[in-house]
Order: C-alpha cells, then sequence, then structure tokens
C-alpha cells in the first residue's frame, strides 16, 4: 500500500491521528525537512518537517506522527 493510500484511508476513517515508522533518505539543503521512506512504501515522502530537539541524519528509523494528511518526524528510533 502507497502512503497517499495510507493517508486517504486515515482522512476516509475520519482517523485524526495515525503513527508509522520511517527512512530518512534525504535531508533539504537548509536543514529543515527531511525526505523519508514510510514503512510500506516505494517512493520517499519530502518535506517532511520534524521537532526541533530531532536532529536527522540519513538512515535513521522515525517515528512518524500523521494527522490528516499533516506529517512530522518526532525522532529517531534507537
Amino acid at each position: 500500500m502507497e502512503f497517499a493510500d495510507i493517508v486517504k484511508s486515515i482522512a476516509n476513517q475520519n482517523n485524526r491521528l495515525a503513527i508509522h515508522y520511517g527512512y530518512v533518505t534525504a535531508r533539504t539543503n537548509s536543514n529543515t525537512r527531511i525526505s523519508v521512506l514510510v514503512s510500506g512504501t516505494a517512493t520517499a515522502i519530502t518535506g517532511i518537517r520534524y521537532l526541533s530537539s530531532y536532529t536527522p541524519t540519513v538512515a535513521d528509523i522515525v517515528v512518524l506522527l500523521v494527522n490528516k494528511g499533516d506529517i512530522i518526524a518526532l525522532g529517531n528510533l534507537t
């Protein structure tokens, strides 16, 4: 299932929050956004914001909070 399908499913069911795992594939040049390959998808999602207390690194496994299509990386799993 592609990430867009997951988001549509969440929206259709009126679920407000969901948690997913992902793999950081890139950071933007300004280091304000990351790209993440969300578990179960084949294409990385770009432009994901993250908490200021987290410093992302490529290859991190992150916890993602999804709220009606908005995605925030909460941090790296250890």
